[in-house]
């Protein structure tokens, strides 16, 4: 293994049965705000709602940029049977001396409950995992976000632990509860 360098391979895209996933697009601005200027979706995620559509603009811009550096791993979440862009994920940190990766997601609240998400996040472990190189991804949620735990459970993350105030965001510290799945177990998933 040694020094080899992670990449996210030019963010391919990848499909799965109702979801595609790919890079963002300025043209994908309205869709972004359509989900992130609720606040049901921001509540528990480190940043506020966007309350232009310049926000939204910024952040593809941001991403964009993280391309140009194959520093991104962030994907659109498209819903392929409307081909409209319902969320985001991608990797929050990543640790290429120990293999690892720290995923996060987004979606919006009216495709909630819908398994649509865990079909996102088990298409990223795998690309993680077969063409990134990695051996570990880990996940995080707030505490009272249960429904981001169960995202994880049936993705194949196993609960770790609660993490004490390990995350800092909107004027306070939060407990966090942990999933990971590691490349040797997927295969048993």
């Amino acid at each position: 293994m040694g020094e080899e360098k992670l990449t996210f391979l030019g963010n391919p895209k990848l499909e799965a049965k109702r979801i595609l996933l790919r890079k963002l697009d300025i043209s994908d601005a309205q869709d972004v705000f359509d989900y992130a200027s609720d606040p049901k979706v921001s509540k528990y995620l480190t940043w506020d709602r966007h309350k232009s559509i310049d926000e939204s603009i910024e952040y593809i811009r941001k991403a964009l940029d993280r391309y140009e550096k194959d520093e991104a791993g962030e994907w659109a979440v498209i819903l392929r049977d409307i081909n409209k862009m319902i969320g985001a994920i991608g990797f929050v940190q990543l640790d290429p001396h120990n293999f690892c990766g720290t995923i996060g997601y987004v979606i919006g609240s009216k495709y909630w409950g819908k398994g649509l998400m865990t079909e996102a996040v088990r298409k990223l472990i795998d690309f993680a995992f077969s063409e990134m190189g990695l051996n570990r991804i880990e996940a995080y949620h707030a505490i009272d976000n249960e429904a981001s735990g169960r995202v994880m459970q049936k993705a194949g993350m196993s609960f770790e632990g609660v993490l004490r105030q390990k995350m800092f965001a909107k004027e306070k510290f939060w407990d966090v509860r942990e999933y990971a799945v590691i490349k040797d177990d997927w295969g048993r998933v």
